[in-house]
């Protein structure tokens, strides 16, 4: 019988992060996998075994990854210190492509250019937005298969793994099905909603986004920035503005 992996969806919220992390525990996996940059993974089996401590660890990560390092590794922090705590001492692997993480990395300066851009002038370049999302979404579905493939080639020697993951595991479980692997999906953090940005990608991606909601998006995202990053940690706000977002799924019986 092939390996059984749980797959763990979660998007860059808080909530995600703690229930990833309680999911690893009640798995026991003997290995994970970890969507960060691949350069990294000798590190993160080191913070793992308690080879190296945490404060060590993101000053030897910023030697390999771009400033700020906490950018780069948001949303994993609370699973990166729980792993120490997991009782089978399970192998860690990272498996962000390199390729995809450099374009992530050159977006994420486009888009902080283009957003202050936006709030100076009042004007949304429709164009220039189209193009950067365009460009990535080839780049980025290439490097999902490269993923995809790497994760594969890892689990096939054990018997239970946990891969996390913050898209539709699409190309991933496909992959792990031709290797006769048992996978289970599950997504944590929910209900979660969209921020502007992620809608944003995933409309220019299925290609059906006409001009006028590119424009409604981006002033979307200015006042997402303006009344909810400006005021508490990214994470925080991310959580706080899906539940504003789907108050009626929190029990809420009025819109905040």
């Amino acid at each position: 019988m092939g390996a059984e992996v749980e797959i763990i969806v979660k998007p860059p919220s808080m909530r995600a992060s703690k229930e990833a992390a309680a999911e690893l525990k009640r798995i026991e996996p003997d290995a994970i996998m970890l969507n960060l940059p691949e350069n990294i993974s000798d590190l993160v089996q080191d913070l793992a075994s308690e080879s190296i401590k945490y404060e060590d660890f993101i000053e030897e990560v910023g030697e390999r990854l771009p400033s700020p390092v906490e950018a780069w590794i948001k949303g994993y922090e609370h699973i990166l210190l729980e792993l120490r705590e997991l009782r089978r001492g399970p192998d860690v692997y990272c498996y962000g492509d390199l390729v995809s993480f450099e374009v992530e990395a050159r977006r994420a300066i486009e888009v902080a250019r283009l957003t202050l851009r936006t709030i100076i002038t009042g004007r949304v370049d429709v164009d220039e937005w189209l193009k950067l999302f365009s460009e990535e979404r080839r780049i980025v579905e290439a490097g999902s298969i490269r993923e995809a493939e790497k994760v594969a080639s890892t689990l096939i020697r054990y018997e239970r793994a946990a891969c996390i993951s913050e898209h539709a595991p699409t190309h991933l479980k496909a992959r792990l099905a031709r290797e006769g692997m048992i996978t289970r999906v599950r997504y944590v953090g929910q209900p979660y909603h969209f921020t502007p940005l992620e809608t944003l990608r995933r409309k220019i991606a299925k290609g059906n986004v006409s001009r006028e909601e590119v424009e409604a998006l981006v002033r979307e995202h200015v006042k997402f920035i303006r009344e909810y990053v400006y005021r508490k940690p990214l994470l925080e706000a991310l959580d706080e503005w899906s539940m504003k977002k789907l108050y009626w799924l929190y029990g809420c019986r009025d819109k905040p």
